[in-house]
Order: C-alpha cells, then structure tokens, then sequence
C-alpha cells in the first residue's frame, strides 16, 4: 500500500463551513493569512512554518484559532512567531492542563525589554479535543475563547500582536525556538491553525470553538452532596484575594473555615496578610455574615498559613500561623527577606526576644513586656501581647510595623493562638521560636491545615502540629512540634530527613543538599495503635509518607513513597476517618491529581491495612486506596478536610488560584459514586459511493466515497480510505469535509476489464479518527459496493 505522508500548507477563500459549522456559511469571511492542517508533533517534531514570517510579522492585530489534542503537563506552545537569536523576542499562544494564555515578549538591544502575558485557568482533558481561539483587537483588546465560551477579555493589557516581535525570524507550530531556555515544546495533535490579519466576531468564534464543547458524560449527584459554597472571595472583609484554608470542626460542632486574608495582592510574604475566619453552626450550610480577625498586623507585616488543632481534654482550639514582620517573608528568593534566626537571644539563660534601634542598639523584651537596654536596664519602652509598642504607658506604634523605632530581627516567627470561645475570639500570638526554632533556619513554618491530638499509646493527649524548614542549604524538611502539657510547652521534633536512608546513605536534616530529597508542607494523621503518619509535600509526583513510633519525635529511616496518591508539588490534606469504611479504619485524603500541575482536586479513601511488622517489632501498616472521587476540575490547590458529624467530611479547597475559597460536604456514598459514564468511542453511521445505484466506471475516472460518523471527528495522519477492486488497490484521498462528521474520500479507477466487481473499503492503517472525548476508532468499516467497470473509450 503506497503511504504518504499529509503536511497540507494552503491557502484558500475560506467560509465557516471549512470548519464543519455549515448553517453559518458566509461569503464575507476572510482569508487566513496562514492556515494549517493535519499536524502531528510528537518526539521533537514540530512544524516549521519559517516560510510564513513574512506574512505574520505585520500583522498588529487578528485572530489565531487552533483545534489540538495534547498529552503532557507543562506550558506547551500551539504557535510562535519569534526571533530565534535573542531568549526572549517571541510571541507564543500556549497551553498547559490549567491555562491558556500568550505571551509577546520584545526585545531589542539597548532598550527594555517587556511581555504582554494574558492569561486564562481552565481544565484541558488530555487526548480531549479542544478549540482556542485568541483575538487581538486594537480597539477592544485580547478575547479568548475555549470550546464555545468566551473565557477571558482583558481589556487593560498594552495591546500587541506579531508585529511586535523585533525582527522575526522563525515561525512554528509546536515550539518557540529561542536562543536560549524552555521552547515550550507541544505534544500531541494540531487537527489545523489559522492566522487571520483581522479580528472575528464573537459570534462566528463562539461557533467554531463550540464545535468541540464535549456533551457531559456526568451521572446525577448523589444527594447528599453539597455544591460548593464561596466561604471567602473578592469583595468579602475588604480583600481581594485569599489562599491557605484551614478547616475544624469543633467539639460542640462549630466549623471553623480559616484562611489568609491577602489584602494587595495574592502572593506570599512579603504582604499585608492577615489572619481570618469564619465559622458555621450546621455543617456548611449556612456561614455567619461577617469573619473574625485572629490577627492584622499593619503595614506589611503579615500572618500566613493557618493551622487548627483543639484539645478534647479541655475544648481550647489553637491556631498555628507564620509571622513576619514587615518587609520579611520568603518571596524573592530565600534568604533575601528572611534571615537566618530565631530572633531570641539568651540573657542569664533565659531566651528573650529583641529588637533594635535605627542606630542598631539592641533591646530585649523580658517579663511583664518590659523592654531593656543592651546594659540589662529597663526603659521606657515595653510592648503588649499584641506586639504593640508604648513609651511610658502610651501606644505609639506596633513593632512589626514599617515605622516602628524599635524594630524585631528580620526572620520568621512560629506564632500560636488560642480560642476558648469556639473562635469568636483570640488570644496571642505566643512565640514559639524561642522553643522550637533553630538558629541555623531562616524559616520555621505550619504545615499548614490542621494538627491532631493523639488518643493511642504511650503519647495519648499530646498535641501535634506539622511544621516545615529550611536548613542550612536552604532545603526544606518536614516535622511537628508537640505539647504535652496541654499547650504551654512545645517542643520540636526531628526531621524525617534526620537519619533517613537515601540510596544507601544516611542523610541528615541541617546538612542534607538534595533537591530530591525535600519534604516540605505536611498532615499528620495518628494510627490505630498511636503510631504516626506524615504526609508530606515534596517533588516526585506522588505523596510521601514518614512513620514515627513515638509521637514524632523521631521517624523511621524510611519515606514511602505513595504511588496510588499522584500529588504535585503543592500541600495536600490528610485525617483519619471518625468511622469504619468497609468495615475498616480509614484515611481520607485530598490534592491536586495531577503529577505536576495543580488540577482536578482528588479525595481518596485509604483503608488501613496491617501489612507486618517493622524491624522494631512495630506493626507495619499500608492503605488500600479504594475509593478516589474527583471533586474539582481545574484548579485545585491547597485543601483542608475535616470529620463532621454523622460520617460526613467537609472540604475547604482553593479552587481558584487566589480569589475564591469553596466549601462542600459529603458522605461515603458520594466517595463510592460512579461520577461518569464511560466516554462513547466514534463509530460510522454510514459509508457510500457517492452515487446510490450502481452506475457504470471507466478507467481513469474519479470514484467518491462518502464516510458519515456518528458525531464530530478529526481525522489525523493519512487522510486515505483504500478501496480494493479485483485485488487492485485505490488510494482514495480526502477531498471535501461537508462538516464535523462527514467526509469525502476521491480516487482514481484502475485499469480494469469491464464487467460487473465487489469493491471494498477499509479505512488507512496510519489514520486515526478521533471524537471529542479523544477516544479513537478502533478496525474498520465492512463496506462493499457493486461496482460496473465499463471499456475506456
């Protein structure tokens, strides 16, 4: 069989029927300045399309839409105009599992460099087939539309399309070649592109990309779910933008939902970040109308990342946060707003926290706020448990503010906080650094989330919280402090990475230098018999999990790592399950369920399983993670579970990057729901000779064949169906899409005796057919016709 391969390049007087939307024909649609079809990029290939550029580079607004199916999980570029000898003069339309977007970068020696980078998050299903299109209109800015919706308009962005790209000089589909870093290389199919030099309607994209706007496949919810309900979000307690959620349920069935309020903008410290929450009294249904402040420090000075943990011996509910002073944090790099410290110093033995002065005399704050001079005298200064500063009886100022004279070393502070009115109020902060920081760490942190208190063995009633470091490396390393007088001392415990075998070395958690090794942000979640499990952020692309025999203090030489929990590097959320599932003890576990990307938000049920004993004569235990429940798609990124009464589990989940922090609740039925029926694979409704009676052929002659599918389909690679006429083989190329589903096929007569032959046809071993779930057709239609060869004349 003679095979060829299909690069189409053309040109051509195009109406909305060459995209299968055959109702809205329209004469007055513009030519593509470029289009493409048929591409298939994979294993380094990409498509040149170099002998473009001079069409592309003039263009200062118009339109790009590309109809792809993809694998992979990074940014993947689906087309570039760009010059390959600088790092950063291109444009690029991209795509990853959780956004869309462009980028126009422009660069030119001896002037600024700058990037129009717009931006979309959505939920791309891989192998899916999907359709972006981007405008760039000079008058209304930059539009984007996915599969039939308009997902994003911005209409603030500078407004620039490819002739802004400095001297172009390459042109691709699948890659941005740069002179240096990521060209962002696609993987997958390119069903066509195409360029035009001026903006289409709304109307008209709406309909081309709507051709691949897949019918849900979803089974009914089951009723004992809640829909997700927007705890925080843009506008609510005078903030925009909110991240890190923390959730508990009370003793006395209280819920409280905690989160960072970040009040300029939705990054990490540096930032006025404050410390909320909000509460419920019936399980999520309704939420109180206003949050309460833990904490607002002013300026920039911040709190960050919240931990909830009560203890049942007493009902006191504590709250774990980060503190910076202002300008401090982590953002911009390690080391650069934080320093190395606990910002203690011992005097006579006891560790004080100190400050200093703009000429950098130092002062420490002793009993009772009482501030001192570096001499060991009181001053006129003292300050309260709020961090307020006084002169002689008078607030003049707080000292983790900008303006403060007397000023705190410039680190990290492990603040604790404590409610004995169900969270309606606070008391604190309390430093911790002072008892379980390290003078080597630039940062202590939470976990953050929740901590536990244990109820088994010899450790029953301590109080545990997961924290994380940075060691002498910068590297980070998970642990717990623990209380085991009901919260007045805490101690910390070591590192997992403390002893932890790493390919037969033994690691240690100050020096330790490997990348691969860091176990950050962590849940901890107590065992049937006391042991514990730590459940740990980190970059393999799965859950990590450390075991310790003792309360935390020490861990096991051995991090598992979890394959069945496929987790990228972002917090994940971990309890144990006030209930039997199957008639077992049980772990519910949420993340992110992509290996690399923080999407489609997973919850797990892990039964717990004895599975032997350790080297120590400790039972050993492993899950069975049977049950896994998609709860959101798209973006997923730090979550919080809590047990609620009656078997039922609430969530708190960042299902937007920084705006909106949901809530639901559901039971086991909901985690043992069938969500959706299996996706239909493309069958062929009908397959004819153009003519529907058998009529007479002469050699030479063209023969059509119609192929009609089911429902919409692309056809990738060779676009051939082969027909067989008396052991004679006839190519029958791709000649005519009358729609999404149906196609014409056309080829040539052989030299045959005239009489009466079967002809049969089978569709091209290298064409695969695709609907837009990207399920593939599988053999090949049972066609045969009656077919009369009459003598050439």
């Amino acid at each position: 069989m003679v095979k060829k391969l299909l690069i189409v390049l053309f040109s051509l007087v195009l109406t909305l029927s060459s995209f299968g939307t055959d109702h809205f024909v329209s004469a007055d649609m513009p030519e593509p300045v470029v289009s493409v079809e048929n591409q298939i990029i994979k294993d380094g290939y990409y498509t040149d399309l170099n002998d473009q550029v001079d069409k592309l580079k003039t263009l200062d607004e118009g339109t790009i839409i590309v109809r792809f199916q993809y694998t992979g999980s990074s940014i993947m570029s689906l087309f570039s105009l760009s010059n390959n000898l600088v790092p950063d003069g291109h444009f690029h339309l991209y795509i990853s599992p959780s956004a869309i977007g462009s980028e126009n970068r422009y660069q030119k020696a001896g002037e600024t460099k700058t990037n129009v980078h717009v931006s979309a998050p959505v939920n791309l299903k891989e192998n899916a087939v999907h359709t972006l299109a981007m405008v760039m209109d000079k008058e209304e800015g930059y539009k984007y539309f996915l599969d039939g919706e308009l997902i994003k308009q911005d209409k603030q962005s500078p407004r620039k399309f490819l002739s802004n790209i400095h001297s172009p000089n390459s042109s691709q589909l699948g890659r941005t070649e740069r002179a240096a870093g990521n060209q962002y290389p696609f993987s997958g199919n390119i069903d066509f592109a195409k360029i035009y030099n001026e903006p289409l309607s709304n109307e008209v994209l709406t309909a081309v990309t709507g051709e691949t706007k897949a019918k849900s496949l979803e089974n009914t919810l089951p009723d004992s779910v809640t829909e997700p309900f927007p705890v925080f979000y843009p506008g609510f307690m005078d903030s925009n933008n909110y991240r890190i959620p923390a959730l508990l349920q009370s003793q006395k069935g209280t819920l409280i939902a905690g989160i960072d309020r970040r009040v300029e903008h939705g990054g990490d410290s540096p930032n006025n970040i404050d410390a909320v929450i909000r509460r419920s009294f019936d399980q999520g249904l309704t939420w109180e109308e206003d949050g309460i402040v833990i904490n607002d420090y002013p300026d920039q000075a911040s709190n960050i990342d919240l931990s909830f943990l009560q203890d049942q011996t007493n009902g006191r509910i504590f709250s774990l946060v980060d503190g910076f002073p202002h300008g401090a944090g982590l953002m911009g790099g390690f080391g650069n707003n934080a320093y190395k410290g606990t910002g203690f110093k011992s005097v006579d033995g006891q560790q004080y926290l100190y400050l200093k002065d703009e000429n950098n005399n130092e002062y420490t704050i002793r009993e009772n706020g009482v501030v001192y001079d570096e001499q060991g005298n009181p001053t006129s200064y003292s300050v309260d448990e709020d961090r307020n500063l006084y002169v002689d009886g008078d607030k003049i100022d707080n000292y983790f503010s900008q303006t403060s004279p007397l000023k705190p070393y410039k680190t990290s502070y492990l603040e604790l906080y404590y409610s004995d009115d169900e969270g309606e109020t606070w008391e604190g902060p309390i430093d911790l650094n002072d008892e379980v920081k390290e003078e080597w760490m630039i940062f202590l942190g939470t976990g953050p989330g929740n901590g536990i208190q244990l109820t088994e063995g010899r450790n029953a009633g301590r109080l545990v919280f997961p924290v994380y470091f940075l060691n002498e490396y910068n590297r980070q390393a998970s642990a717990v402090i623990y209380s085991d007088d009901n919260g007045k001392t805490w101690n910390r415990g070591e590192s997992p990475n403390e002893g932890r075998v790493v390919d037969g070395e033994i690691i240690n958690e100050r020096y330790f230098t490997g990348y691969s090794e860091e176990i950050t942000e962590s849940q901890v979640v107590e065992m049937p018999n006391g042991q514990l499990k730590l459940f740990m952020r980190n970059h393999s692309g799965f859950a990590q999990i450390a075991t310790s025999f003792d309360g935390g203090e020490t861990w096991d030489s051995e991090v598992v790592t979890e394959e069945a929990l496929t987790a990228p590097y972002s917090q994940m959320s971990a309890i144990r399950y006030e209930g039997q599932v199957d008639g077992k003890e049980a772990i519910i576990f949420s993340s992110a369920s992509d290996s690399s990307s923080r999407v489609d938000g997973t919850v797990k049920v892990g039964l717990i399983e004895e599975d032997g004993t350790h080297e120590n004569g400790e039972t050993k235990y492993s899950f069975d993670w049977k049950y896994s429940q998609l709860v959101k798609e798209g973006h997923y990124g730090y979550s919080s579970l809590t047990n609620l009464q009656n078997g039922e589990i609430g969530l708190f989940y960042e299902g937007t990057a920084n705006t909106v922090m949901d809530y639901m609740k559901f039971n086991l039925d909901f985690m043992k729901w069938e969500r959706y029926k299996p996706a239909p694979k493309p069958a062929v409704k009908s397959l004819n000779l153009e003519a529907k009676k058998p009529v007479p052929y002469r050699p030479g002659e063209s023969i059509q064949v119609e192929v009609e599918f089911d429902d919409f389909v692309i056809l990738m690679g060779e676009q051939e169906i082969t027909g067989t006429i008396d052991g004679k083989e006839i190519p029958l190329t791709l000649v005519e899409s009358i729609d999404d589903s149906h196609f014409v096929f056309e080829g040539i007569v052989p030299d045959l005796k005239p009489k009466a032959y079967t002809a049969k046809f089978e569709f091209d071993d290298n064409l695969s057919i695709y609907n837009v779930y990207g399920e593939l057709f599988e053999g090949s239609p049972d066609f045969t016709e009656k077919v009369i060869i009459r003598a050439d004349k």
